[in-house]
């Protein structure tokens, strides 16, 4: 029996007949040893990019750069979807707007069923037209307006704002259809001249025209008219306005468009001046006639039916 290894008591010791190495720590290898082996991690330092607002580098996991604060990435930006059509602000308006349009339309179509059946009486053409009585004259509610062809149409009177008091130069010479006979402003030189024209029934005028003395000396020593305006009854805020050339070889038209007038302003708003031929000028107008072209306006009354109770 052999002794431990210690020298101490006599024991059996199982392992003293195996061989080993014993374990002993040893110091810690420097760093590069450690790369050596086998089995060790070694952390990779992370890649870097550069910003490129202000070139810091920094981790190309960021977003934003740490020194300035600007965006690393340069994939698209989420965008948040669009809304949907019935919760934007103006469809929500557009919606207001049709439902109340649609009460209004309803609203109208039951007055008017309700209403007729309650003032039945209002449908009897006999109440409507007359004074409600038997046998009196009744009258369809459609009136037919026509317009005759294109024609000259001749006014029943024209006054101007001042003449000489001698016939032979009053204002109805300027509408009679005779060039000969002539009209005469007053010394006014034109400016300010008007003349007011009416006519029997209502007229859809299309042209007015003007014509000047025939006579050259007389043409030339007269004022001419140049700008004139024209105000129609039937549409009085709508004035037409003109240019007249200064010849006397011609007619000169001003175009209109009335729908029924029966009375006509015209007004001279400017004028070119007289010259004098052998020292002799005038202060007139060298207007000989006024004339009118449109279609006269016929209304068709309506047509009348007697009933019997």
């Amino acid at each position: 029996m052999a002794n431990g290894r210690d020298g101490g008591d006599d024991w059996n010791d199982p392992l003293a007949d195996i061989d080993f190495e014993e374990f002993e720590l040893s110091e810690h290898g420097s760093h590069s040893d450690q790369e050596s082996e086998p089995g060790v991690y070694t952390p990779q330092p992370p890649a870097l990019i550069t910003c490129p607002s202000c070139g810091a580098a920094q981790p190309a996991t960021n977003l934003h750069c740490e020194q300035c604060g600007a965006r690393l990435s340069k994939a698209e930006l989420p965008v948040a979807p669009r809304p949907l059509a019935n919760v934007t602000a103006g469809t929500r308006a557009l919606t207001v707007i049709l439902a109340v349009l649609a009460g209004v339309v309803v609203l109208a179509l039951g007055f008017q069923i309700f209403g007729s059946s309650d003032g039945a009486a209002a449908d009897d053409p006999t109440e409507a037209a007359g004074d409600g009585g038997e046998g009196d004259p009744t009258a369809d509610a459609t009136t037919i307006t026509t317009l005759t062809p294109l024609q000259p149409i001749r006014p029943i009177s024209i006054e101007c704002t001042t003449q000489f008091n001698d016939t032979n130069l009053a204002c109805d010479n300027l509408i009679d259809d005779d060039d000969d006979t002539l009209w005469q402003d007053n010394a006014l030189e034109g400016v300010g001249a008007i003349f007011t024209i009416t006519f029997s029934q209502p007229v859809a005028l299309e042209q007015v025209t003007f014509t000047n003395l025939v006579d050259d000396e007389r043409f030339t020593r007269n004022w001419r008219i140049n700008g004139v305006q024209i105000i129609a009854n039937d549409l009085s805020g709508l004035p037409m306005v003109g240019s007249l050339p200064n010849e006397n070889t011609r007619d000169h038209v001003v175009e209109t468009r009335t729908l029924g007038t029966t009375e006509l302003i015209i007004n001279v708003v400017s004028t070119y001046p007289s010259e004098a031929l052998d020292d002799k000028a005038f202060d007139e107008l060298a207007l000989a006639e006024i004339r009118f072209w449109g279609r006269l306006v016929e209304t068709v009354p309506p047509t009348s039916t007697t009933t019997t109770g």
